[in-house]
């Protein structure tokens, strides 16, 4: 995931993922990618690792980031598949293959936005009509935060100081709301990394409604 965040007059590309949120996200998110190729847009792509991973697997392999310079080292670090810049929650996503993705997959990107519905919205219009959709994002429930505040550890997981930061923090019911809200039905978990309802992320699938 990348996050770009004005600095002096310029965007600042930042790389949180090394090797962090992938470690326990892939395998996840590869239990529910179709065992076909698809031609699949990971939104939010950052520095295009997780683009360059679909495109190993033999997907058709898409990746879009509202960053220039994220875009760039994804060009310069990862051949195989095709990078754009695209602003995923204003514009929508500009370019689109003949017949549409077959999939979205955006890995720890939705907690990073103002008008995360928007995405979904955008990305439904640009995949077909029994495609699918595949997000990661932090996960919260009770237990978790119960944790976070006995532990003192709310600070440091809320990341206030941090530029390009997390603003939204969702649950199962949450996301799960946003995303019928959105253009998507069928929605099913997976928690990865950590302990059970302690869960680091969850994996969420869905399908176009």
């Amino acid at each position: 995931m990348s996050v770009a965040v004005e600095a002096t007059g310029a965007y600042e590309f930042l790389e949180e993922d090394v090797p962090g949120h992938h470690a326990y996200n892939l395998p996840g998110i590869q239990s529910f990618l179709p065992n076909t190729p698809q031609k699949i847009l990971d939104c939010g792509c950052g520095a295009g690792r997780v683009a360059k991973w679909l495109h190993d697997l033999g997907h058709s392999a898409w990746g879009c980031d509202y960053s220039a310079s994220g875009v760039s080292v994804a060009k310069s670090l990862y051949s195989g598949p095709t990078y754009f810049q695209a602003n995923i929650v204003d514009d929508g996503v500009p370019i689109v293959p003949d017949g549409g993705y077959d999939g979205i997959l955006s890995v720890e990107v939705i907690e990073h936005l103002y008008d995360p519905e928007a995405m979904l919205r955008n990305c439904a219009k640009v995949i077909r009509d029994d495609g699918w959709s595949i997000l990661t994002t932090p996960y919260h429930g009770w237990l978790k935060n119960v944790a976070l505040a006995v532990s003192n550890k709310s600070d440091y997981h809320y990341m206030v100081d941090r530029p390009g930061g997390h603003i939204k923090f969702f649950s199962k019911a949450t996301i799960k709301e946003m995303l019928e809200r959105g253009g998507f039905t069928d929605v099913q978990f997976q928690g990865t990394g950590r302990l059970p309802f302690l869960w680091k992320s969850m994996v969420v699938a869905a399908r176009k409604a």
